[in-house]
């Protein structure tokens, strides 16, 4: 009975400490103004628990005694406090975020005074991406934007979606403006080194500017340009190595054999044809005369055709492999080049930018 008892109370004991080391916080969240601030998140620190708040900037969570909150918000200074029964958090604009200068449809706007939807992705963004396209660095760095390659061949130009497709006969590319001027040209001989900031209007008020034109949305390309006592010297250097990705396959190196290799399996295809064809069948003898003269010849049968007429050496077809299957002893090879180690060589590719 004293166990049991002695039991009881640890396990008592033990969910007052449980109980006692959680702390149920309650809190506002606030801008300078005064006005509640909606959809904040509100996060403990070094954990994954979090929050956001309501209508009324408010919001509650449970934290371990002794713990921290993160709270944070588009357009403000992310703040931390440490967590108490009742807190009221007062967030600060971020002013550079907000002070942010970006090109749009009519010059210049901060992100503070902008009302439509459009995407930035500056120079620096840019030049951690290797891409050989202008528009391969907008992948994965401006929302609603998506790049279809067709092919997927290097260098290609891929298509650019803003938004998904806005018509089904009409054409589905955005118009793309070059320092303020229509460009018509393919993008992809922009240099991407050459970009200053890449601008992607998405909505009806941010393309307005431009009437039907921007109906599948605008990409404004704003390219650098010198600035007034400031000199700046970029030099960008990149190698690559081009390899076999996969072994090399056992493959027929001899001409000599290749064409012997070839006459015979055009030999034994013939020859079973002709003993095994449900009318008028040859004996074995006249199957060998007369498929041996077929691959001499120039029909649809012969070696020549078999090989697309590819003749390797100096000796007429007619010539070129004798009745026991192998090759003219006289034949010369007219030329040794071996193409497969040319167009599978190792190479070592270079590129040098200098801005």
């Amino acid at each position: 009975m004293k166990r049991k008892l002695v039991l009881f109370l640890t396990l008592f004991l033990v969910g007052i400490g449980v109980i006692t080391a959680q702390t149920r916080v309650r809190g506002t969240v606030v801008d300078e103004a005064g006005e509640p601030i909606i959809g904040a998140t509100v996060i403990i620190k070094g954990t994954s628990q979090a929050t956001v708040t309501d209508l009324d900037g408010n919001f509650t969570i449970t934290t371990p005694s002794g713990g921290t909150l993160v709270i944070s918000y588009v357009g403000y200074v992310t703040q931390e406090v440490a967590a108490d029964e009742n807190v009221r958090v007062v967030l600060q604009e971020d002013s550079e975020l907000l002070d942010e200068v970006f090109v749009v449809a009519y010059g210049t706007a901060t992100k503070q005074s902008f009302t439509g939807s459009a995407s930035v992705v500056k120079s620096d963004a840019i030049g951690k991406i290797q891409t050989s396209s202008v528009t391969n660095s907008l992948e994965g760095q401006a929302a609603g934007v998506q790049l279809i390659s067709s092919t997927g061949q290097p260098g290609e130009n891929p298509s650019v979606r803003i938004r998904g497709v806005g018509s089904i006969n009409a054409g589905k590319n955005p118009l793309y403006i070059v320092d303020g001027a229509t460009y018509d040209g393919p993008i992809s001989t922009l240099n991407s080194a050459d970009v200053e900031s890449i601008t992607v209007l998405k909505d009806a008020a941010a393309n307005s500017l431009y009437g039907a034109r921007g109906a599948n949305g605008v990409i404004l390309i704003t390219t650098k340009r010198g600035a007034a006592n400031k000199q700046t010297i970029t030099f960008d250097a990149k190698w690559g190595v081009n390899s076999r990705a996969i072994p090399e396959y056992d493959l027929i190196t001899d001409r000599a054999l290749y064409y012997e290799q070839a006459w015979t399996g055009q030999y034994n295809k013939l020859y079973d044809n002709y003993i095994g064809r449900a009318t008028d069948p040859l004996t074995p003898e006249a199957a060998r005369i007369q498929t041996i003269s077929d691959l001499a010849g120039s029909g649809a049968n012969s070696l020549s055709k078999i090989l697309g007429g590819y003749n390797n050496y100096n000796v007429p077809w007619a010539e070129l492999i004798g009745a026991d299957g192998k090759i003219n002893p006289n034949a010369k090879l007219l030329y040794t080049d071996d193409w497969s180690d040319a167009l599978f060589d190792n190479s070592l590719r270079q590129e040098y930018n200098l801005n």
